[in-house]
């Protein structure tokens, strides 16, 4: 076997989370999923979630300057939970209302080990909702960060940033044990000024984060394990700039707790409990009035599951039975302004369970066939009074995946087909919404007005799925590796919940606004991802498009993501210590968009095509000092991606050093 079958940087060999909650490789599993690992976040050095996420096939992401939240699309699709974002297992849903996604979350990119996306409604065992597919962020164990044989750890790192002038200490330390009970904490701080896009414009993204997270573990004995886990996010900036500016302190927080039990004398048992809360409090206090407004989300939140193995009549099989729920409180005030209308206070509770069968005949034969119920209640006031809401459904899932040939070069490769469904509650803003837009006065009369819908009915999404999976070792050469995922897609999602406007019109009300099911919308792409590997040097690409529209007008979708392709090609040198490289992100003009709304006259803005190179260098001189630097957007690209309100930053860089000591 050749050095590059062990080589950690071959992202699609990264074990990490499955659709199934079984740990594997991406490549060997039967599911569009695509994983960014250490090595990865290593040598781009993110400065914002958008950078960690920046060649993932079928995944943009929605953000601002003036704003440290982001918003994950996949497939075309956002807002409201139809992606599922997880930090520890932990999921992220908060919601303001505003001129951009309706769906975000803080996270600083310093705290990220890795990070998984499962695209598709094809992880129903992750909980409710995820009809775009999870995202599942991740931080460091305690006996990850810790090496062999080491009872105390520590790592500093230190990084200037140029163009967003501004520098990111980052400080871990760790201890152990007799490897049974380890400790871990990081704190990291990162102060950024103003940034400059391509043609010079200054855009206003200074900001100020303090962030970090803190675990315990504990082996409790062979069989079981206790984990324990914290992740803080404190970040102040200015937001609104050209418009309103309001000082920003907003305050994320996220407890973990995982328990595992998973005895190696019996296969029934494998059984895994999760528990988590968290918070997210945004206060904006208006610069020059002083007027202050709060958006307040507390989730609590398990879920537990177990699988049982064996073997009957030539087949291994597995059955999972698994339960979740989780209770979202939205808590909202603005007395001097409409924030706590358009963001209304209320409560949801969503639970369900599943289960699910896997069969395996060989290495040529894969089955996996799951159902799944969901069920939602929702409750709040609107100015009207009370509003309730309530559903639930089953959905069920089958994948069959064929690896045809034992032998030969073709031997790493399988074909799969998948149906699955997935079922979307609506939100509490997306029911709850009411009152004028702006407030009604003698001397500003109201534009529009929103409308609750109490009746507003779930999304479903149906997703019919064709991809295929090669691994192959020594393929051209000694020691070199090859893994490519491939897919395509078709996802039919009914009753999709848009905002319209709606009668009765006229003054001095000129329209009403409500979130209702206008429409089953149609989605169909195609993704692809490669990485090869000699050790000596790497590429990777990964390349996706979506097309969608409102199947019953034919119209397209506003939040269809650019075609893009991302390419990364690098080389090292001095026994591997020294790795140079570059990655070219090419992306389309997105010039499918809804045509102007016949009452608002409101356009979604297009896109034009841009290019993008980025250069990186990263140097490991000892297991214990390592360095590197980068220079972004190299020709000074001057582009505003999809859905964004600002441009991006025209040519910039960063330099970093990193130290650790262990004993």
């Amino acid at each position: 076997m050749g050095e590059a079958l062990a080589r950690e940087d071959i992202v699609l060999d990264t074990v990490t989370v499955s659709a199934t909650r079984e740990d594997a490789a991406p490549v060997e599993q039967m599911s569009s999923t695509s994983v960014v690992n250490a090595e990865v976040l290593e040598r781009i050095q993110p400065d914002t979630v958008a950078d960690v996420l920046q060649s993932v096939p079928g995944v943009t992401t929605s953000e601002t300057g003036d704003d440290t939240a982001s918003a994950i699309n996949i497939r075309g699709l956002q807002d409201f939970g139809r992606v599922n974002v997880m930090i520890d297992g932990a999921r992220q849903n908060f919601q303001r209302s505003g001129h951009n996604a309706d769906g975000s979350f803080y996270l600083e990119p310093e705290l990220i080990k890795d990070v998984t996306v499962i695209r598709g409604p094809v992880a129903n065992v992750f909980g409710s909702g995820a009809i775009g597919g999870v995202v599942a962020f991740e931080t460091i164990d305690p006996f990850e960060f810790l090496r062999p044989g080491e009872r105390f750890a520590f790592s500093s790192k230190g990084q200037l940033t140029f163009n967003a002038d501004g520098f990111v200490t980052s400080n871990t330390a760790a201890a152990g044990a007799d490897e049974r009970f380890g400790i871990i904490a990081n704190i990291t701080y990162r102060d950024q000024d103003d940034y400059h896009d391509g043609d010079g414009t200054t855009v206003p993204s200074e900001r100020e984060v303090l962030a970090g997270f803190g675990k315990v573990q504990w082996r409790i004995n062979e069989d079981m394990e206790l984990k324990v886990g914290y992740v803080g996010n404190r970040a102040d900036y200015v937001s609104g700039v050209t418009a309103t500016p309001r000082q920003n302190d907003v305050a994320d927080d996220t407890a973990t707790g995982r328990f595992t039990w998973d005895p190696v004398d019996n296969p029934f048992v494998n059984l895994t409990v999760n528990s988590y809360w968290t918070r997210t409090d945004a206060m904006q206090t208006e610069v020059g009035s002083g007027d202050e407004r709060f958006f307040n989300l507390e989730t609590v939140g398990f879920d537990a599951y177990n699988t049982s193995e064996f073997f009957s009549h030539g087949f291994d099989q597995a059955v999972t039975f698994g339960i979740d729920a989780f209770h979202d409180r939205v808590t909202t005030q603005d007395l001097n302004g409409t924030g706590s209308l358009f963001t209304p206070s209320g409560e949801r509770e969503i639970y369900g369970g599943f289960v699910q069968y896997e069969l395996e005949r060989g290495t040529w034969l894969d089955v996996v066939a799951a159902l799944r119920f969901d069920a939602y209640d929702l409750s709040g006031e609107t100015l009207s009074g009370a509003v309730e809401n309530s559903g639930n459904r089953v959905s069920p899932k089958i994948t069959l995946g064929l690896s045809p040939f034992e032998e030969g070069t073709l031997s790493g490769f399988q074909v799969y087909g998948t149906y699955a469904e997935g079922y979307r509650a609506p939100a509490v803003t997306e029911t709850f919404v009411s009152g004028l837009h702006p407030p009604f006065s003698p001397m500003s009369p109201a534009t529009f007005q929103f409308i609750p819908n109490p009746d507003l009915q779930p999304e479903v999404g149906k997703t019919f799925e064709i991809g295929v999976n090669y691994k192959r070792d020594n393929l051209w050469r000694e020691g070199d590796a090859l893994r490519v995922k491939a897919a395509i897609f078709h996802n039919n999602v009914e009753d999709f919940i848009e905002a319209q406007a709606v009668p009765p019109f006229g003054f001095p009300i000129v329209f009403n606004y409500q979130y209702v099911n206008v429409a089953n919308a149609e989605l169909n792409g195609a993704e692809f991802e490669a990485t090869y590997d000699t050790g000596r040097w790497f590429a990777s690409l990964a390349a996706s498009m979506v097309r969608g529209e409102n199947s019953d007008t034919g119209d397209y979708l506003y939040s269809l993501p650019a075609d893009k392709v991302a390419t990364t090609f690098g080389v090292r040198f001095l026994e591997e210590r020294l790795t140079l490289g570059a990655t070219w992100i090419a992306t389309a003009a997105q010039d499918r968009v809804p045509p102007p709304d016949p009452t608002t006259g409101s356009l979604i803005d297009p896109s034009e095509a841009y290019n993008v190179v980025n250069l990186f260098a990263t140097y490991e001189a000892n297991e214990n000092f390592s360095m590197g630097a980068a220079i972004d957007n190299v020709f000074d690209e001057q582009y505003r991606p999809y859905l964004n309100q600002n441009s991006s930053a025209g040519i910039g860089g960063k330099v970093w050093l990193k130290v650790r000591f262990g004993a």
